[in-house]
C-alpha cells in the first residue's frame, strides 16, 4: 500500500544560511551513495542506479544488459525460522542460489529481510505484546517492534542467525520499515472498527506507566496511561490541546524508535551497505494534524493515515543520521498530484514542510507525493531514491517511465527500482524492458527523459 522540529527562519540571511548548510549536507550524502551503491560493478559514468522490485533469476542477465544493476529479494522470517530457534536449511539454500544468480549476472541485491513476516510463533508466545489499538483490536501480520522488547529480542536473534546462514554483507542494501508492507508507519486501521482510525499503541507495554522491562528503553513512557482518541476528558479533568498533542508526538516518536532500533541492529551487526528506509505516499499535512488534534485524534477526513503516523514532515525528522541511511520514496508515478505525477521544481525550496503558509500547504497538496517527500528530505538532510508504485496502485500508460524519469531527475534522486520485473515482460502499457533500456541510457548520458 502507499499510503501516505523545528522552527521556520526568521531572516532572509538565516535562511539561506540553511539552505546552503543542507545543500552541503545532501551534496555529500549523494557522494557517500555514489561511492557505495554499486562498488565495482557500476561504470564511474553512471548517475543513478537502476533494478527492479521482485527481480526473477531467469530474467536477470537480460535486466542486466539493458543497464539495471540492482535486483531485489526478499527473506522471510516465518520460512527461515519455522520454529523457535530452528532454521529450515532447505530454505537457506534457496537463498543462497538465488543470490548467486543474481551476482553471477553482475548485479548487485536489495533485500528486505523478513521482519515484516513474523513466523506464527511469535504472537503464540508473546499474544499480549501485538500491536492493539484502542478498540482492543489486534494486528500480528508485522510484529510489534515499536512497543515490545520482548519482539524485538526475538528479531534480533533472527537477524544474527540470518546473517551467520547467508552474511548480510552479501547485500547491497536493506530495506527498513515498520507496518506489514515494511515501510514507515503504523498499521492500517482495523476493520473491527470499521477502518476509520486505529492507534496500536494500547498493549500493555505502551499502556504502562513508569518504568517496564518489557517495553524498550528508549521508548518513554506513555504520558497519559488509559487515555484513548477521541476522548476530551482524562482523569476527571478536560483534556486539553496541549495534552492531545505531546500524546500524539510520543506515538510518533515511538514509530521511528523502532526503525532507528532496526538501523543500529544492522550497524552492530558490521552491516556497512545502504539502510533504506520506505516512505510511502505522501501522508498528511500539517493542517491536517491540527484538524485531527481539535477533534482529539477522533475520526476525521484524514484521520487513518494520522492514526498510522504517516506524518512524515514531522517523522523523517526523527530518523538518527547514520552514514549510510537513505530515505526511498516508494510512490513514483502513483497517480498523486496535480497535474498527475508532477516533477519537483526549484521553487519548493520556498515551502517549510512542517510548518506552511495556508497558501504554500495549499500548493504543496497539487504536489505528487515524491516531490513532497523529496522536499521534506531535502529539509533533513536526507538522500533519497525512488521506487514506482506499481500498476496495483496506479494503472501503468505509455510513456509512465518517463514521467518517473522525470520526477527521479528533478527531485534528486539517487536511483530508481521499478515496480515490478514481471511487468518489462508480460506486456503492461509503458512498462517494457525496452522502455526502461531507453529511460536508463537517456538519464545516464545526462539527456532529457
Amino acid at each position: 500500500m502507499r499510503d501516505h522540529r523545528r522552527d521556520g527562519d526568521t531572516t532572509g540571511r538565516s535562511r539561506a544560511s540553511r539552505w546552503f548548510v543542507h545543500a552541503v549536507v545532501v551534496a555529500v550524502l549523494a557522494a557517500v551513495v555514489s561511492c557505495t551503491r554499486l562498488g565495482g560493478v557500476g561504470d564511474s559514468h553512471e548517475r543513478f542506479f537502476f533494478g527492479t522490485l521482485q527481480t526473477s533469476s531467469r530474467t536477470a542477465g537480460a535486466d542486466e544488459a539493458r543497464g539495471m544493476r540492482v535486483a531485489h529479494m526478499t527473506v522471510y522470517w516465518d520460512r527461515f525460522e519455522p520454529a523457535p530457534g530452528q532454521v529450515d536449511q532447505r530454505y537457506v539454500a534457496a537463498l543462497k542460489r538465488k543470490l548467486r544468480m543474481f551476482r553471477d549476472a553482475g548485479l548487485h541485491v536489495e533485500a528486505g529481510v523478513g521482519l515484516n513476516s513474523p513466523p506464527p510463533w511469535l504472537s503464540a508466545r508473546y499474544p499480549q505484546d501485538a500491536f492493539t489499538d484502542q478498540g482492543g483490536a489486534r494486528f500480528t501480520s508485522s510484529p510489534n517492534l515499536v512497543f515490545s522488547q520482548e519482539i524485538r529480542n526475538a528479531a534480533e536473534d533472527y537477524l544474527r542467525r540470518l546473517d551467520q546462514e547467508i552474511g548480510l554483507g552479501s547485500f547491497w542494501a536493506l530495506r527498513v520499515g515498520v507496518n506489514g508492507t515494511g515501510e514507515f508507519t503504523y498499521p492500517p486501521p482495523a476493520r473491527s472498527n470499521g477502518g476509520a482510525v486505529s492507534y496500536w499503541a494500547f498493549d500493555r507495554h505502551a499502556q504502562a506507566s513508569g518504568a517496564d522491562p518489557g517495553r524498550p528503553a528508549t521508548v518513554p513512557p506513555n504520558p497519559y496511561p488509559g487515555w484513548r482518541p477521541g476522548q476530551t476528558t482524562y482523569r476527571g479533568a478536560p483534556f486539553t490541546a496541549g495534552q492531545v498533542s505531546r500524546w500524539y508526538g510520543w506515538y510518533l516518536a515511538a514509530l521511528a524508535d523502532a526503525v532507528n532500533w532496526q538501523t543500529g541492529q544492522y550497524e552492530a551487526l558490521g552491516y556497512h551497505g545502504l539502510l533504506l528506509v520506505l516512505i510511502p505516499g505522501g501522508g498528511f499535512y500539517p493542517s491536517d494534524l491540527s484538524e485531527a488534534v481539535r477533534h482529539h485524534l477522533g475520526a476525521t477526513a484524514a484521520g487513518g493515515l494520522v492514526s498510522r503516523g504517516a506524518g512524515f514532515f514531522r517523522t523523517i525528522g526523527l530518523i538518527q543520521h547514520r552514514r549510510t541511511v537513505q530515505l526511498v520514496s516508494t510512490a513514483l508515478v502513483d497517480g498523486s498530484g496535480t497535474p498527475r505525477n508532477n516533477a519537483c521544481r526549484p521553487e519548493d525550496r520556498a515551502v517549510t514542510p512542517d510548518a506552511p503558509t495556508p497558501a504554500a500547504e495549499a500548493r504543496a497538496r497539487t504536489w505528487s507525493s515524491v516531490r513532497w517527500i523529496a522536499r521534506i528530505a531535502a529539509r533533513e538532510g536526507f538522500a533519497v531514491s525512488g521506487e514506482s508504485a506499481g500498476p496495483h496502485v496506479a494503472a501503468y500508460y505509455p510513456g509512465v517511465m518517463s514521467d518517473a524519469a522525470r520526477q527521479l531527475k528533478s527531485c534528486g534522486l539517487t536511483g530508481l527500482m521499478w515496480a515490478f520485473d514481471h511487468n518489462l515482460y508480460d506486456g503492461t502499457p509503458g512498462s517494457s524492458l525496452g522502455d526502461y533500456a531507453s529511460v536508463i541510457a537517456k538519464l545516464q548520458r545526462g539527456a532529457a527523459p
